[in-house]
């Protein structure tokens, strides 16, 4: 079932877009709000709103294994912390839900300490030289 078909989607996402536009501000920009409003609506990603935030997860297939990603994480300032058990709860759920063989997270350094107590490891970064104006 996609998210867009869940009794309260649209007041949820009504309350959360602003997180989201502000998460996506922060991600590099290579995505804006209707994009993500297109992979939920076409179901390509899951929206999963918390008391004052969201997440939403892609599916990443890769050539040797299946992976949950958290797309995006955002929510009123001061709260992300107390929502992030539900969000963390909430992709062992899908990830198991798709069969995935983890969970991955493409974010700013700072999610690495954050994340360590919930089984996540360091794994990579990612370097990014932006072109033109």
């Amino acid at each position: 079932m996609k998210s867009v078909d869940l009794q309260g989607f649209a007041e949820a996402w009504e309350h959360c877009k602003p997180f989201m536009v502000k998460a996506l501000a922060k991600s590099g920009q290579q995505w804006d709000i209707e994009d993500v409003w297109k992979d939920i609506e076409d179901g390509e990603a899951v929206f999963y709103p918390v008391k004052d935030g969201a997440a939403v997860f892609k599916i990443m297939l890769y050539p040797q294994k299946r992976m949950l990603r958290i797309w995006l994480f955002g929510g009123k300032t001061g709260t992300q912390r107390a929502n992030l058990d539900a969000v963390m709860e909430a992709a062992d759920y899908y990830a198991e839900l798709h069969e995935c063989e983890g969970i991955e997270l493409l974010g700013r350094k700072g999610w690495e300490k954050v994340l360590e107590p919930y089984g996540y490891d360091y794994k990579s970064v990612m370097l990014v030289k932006e072109l033109g104006g």
